[in-house]
């Protein structure tokens, strides 16, 4: 069976993902040669299900557990980083409440794709059983928090700015407050009361008018929104107007350019990146690497050929100076840094920028496989040979939900609405 995604190991909580499913992925952390584990969580009702058969099945393995509570998923790859240990973030990002999902980090960094089939293979042949439930010990310290929090908080510049902040009454609640507050003229934080049910509910940065409303209504020069877990960011300016993670990167690589701090002068981004920007980076003379979708792709190819930026438009964004994962908090500070560096606004900073119209069409369907269909994957090639490189154009199935994905970007918003058209019409047709 195949249990991991994009990102960790995803499905319904109470249905897929049981107490006894989680049991056996703590059992399974015997494969790895570490005594160690740290589990946190974002605000979901099941989180605890999850937290207690994981912290069960790894003590029965001589595992020692250390549960910190609400986290976003950077902060517990940090602490698992500094503690040289094995950590296990219980989230499904963005998804709503009744999604859930284990993320497993060793030190610092997510599993290969070759201990994800090991696990994988240690699931399908285990049954949750449990002979000894105390080998190892449990403590609850939601003290560890602070090595994230210190962490971040060193890197905040005082500034002037009036900044608005949606936590998606999720995993950012525990920290955002403390990290900005006294460091900004104003802040306002809005979606910062979880109840299990309403993380990323009509919030976060999949509901960007939220906090467009926000800036709007109170006049702020800025505004965030972070997702369930926290690992990314999307900003409006202080007109609320969005601003995605591709434009967030460039004004970072431009910045970083202009103070020689661009390692190899080069970012990474994906296939689902902005045509217009990859043309705005290359007149730039920043080189511009793309993997497939995926933060865990975005990483691997950074840290192969040492690259300290890259990131996904969705928002994911990694520093590789400071953590190794994407973390919507740090791209937040270091974006406030730029602006308060510069004394310039998000929109005199994206000014220049070049945006493709482009359009992403989230298409339900009965079987993902059908993007391997032969008249799909034709209809495709012929696109991109009738457009060559001024088209972008992507057709994926989505790692966590059924849905296939159809992306594609043009000079032309005719050609582009065109081409999404034809491609959607044709999907629904073979999928039935």
């Amino acid at each position: 069976m195949h249990y991991f995604g994009t990102d960790g190991i995803r499905g319904k909580a109470y249905v897929t993902l049981t107490e006894s499913l989680a049991i056996k992925v703590g059992k399974s952390l015997s494969l790895i040669d570490n005594h160690k584990v740290i589990i946190g969580y974002d605000t979901r009702e099941s989180n605890h299900m999850l937290a207690d058969g994981i912290a069960l099945g790894a003590r029965s393995v001589n595992k020692d557990v250390f549960d910190i509570g609400v986290i976003p998923t950077p902060g517990l790859s940090y602490i698992s980083l500094k503690q040289k240990c094995i950590g296990i973030m219980i989230t499904a990002s963005h998804n709503p409440y009744f999604d859930n999902g284990i993320k497993i980090f060793i030190n610092g960094v997510k599993l290969s794709e070759k201990q994800e089939k090991e696990i994988e293979d240690y699931l399908d042949n285990n049954d949750e059983y449990i002979e000894n439930k105390n080998n190892g010990s449990y403590t609850y310290d939601e003290s560890l928090k602070n090595l994230y929090v210190n962490y971040l908080k060193s890197f905040v510049l005082s500034s002037s700015l009036n900044i608005g902040l949606d936590l998606a009454n999720g995993a950012t609640v525990s920290v955002a407050k403390e990290i900005f507050n006294d460091k900004v003229n104003k802040l306002l934080i809005t979606a910062n009361t979880p109840n299990g049910k309403n993380i990323n509910e009509n919030v976060g940065s999949t509901h960007i008018k939220n906090i467009s409303t926000l800036v709007k209504e109170n006049k702020l020069d800025i505004g965030f929104s972070f997702d369930g877990d926290g690992d990314r960011m999307l900003v409006v300016d202080n007109e609320g107007i969005l601003h995605t993670g591709d434009e967030i990167i460039y004004v970072l690589a431009k910045y970083l350019k202009e103070n020689n701090k661009l390692t190899n002068n080069s970012v990474v981004l994906t296939i689902m990146s902005n045509l217009g920007i990859i043309k705005s980076f290359n007149e730039l003379g920043i080189n511009v690497i793309k993997t497939t979708v995926g933060d865990k792709y975005v990483l691997k190819e950074m840290m192969s050929n040492n690259y300290i930026l890259g990131g996904e438009n969705s928002g994911h964004i990694i520093q590789l100076d400071y953590l190794p994962t994407g973390d919507g908090i740090l791209a937040c500070i270091m974006l406030l840094n730029v602006l308060t560096n510069t004394n310039k606004t998000l929109k005199e900073l994206t000014d220049e920028l070049k945006i493709y119209p482009d359009k992403l069409v989230n298409l339900k369907v009965n079987d993902k496989n059908v993007i391997n269909n032969k008249l799909v994957i034709n209809k495709v090639n012929e696109f991109i040979d009738e457009y060559k490189d001024d088209i972008q154009l992507v057709v994926r199935a989505s790692g966590t939900e059924d849905l296939v994905r159809v992306s594609c970007c043009h000079e032309d918003y005719d050609v582009t609405n065109s081409v999404i058209n034809t491609l959607v019409d044709l999907i629904k047709s073979i999928d039935g």
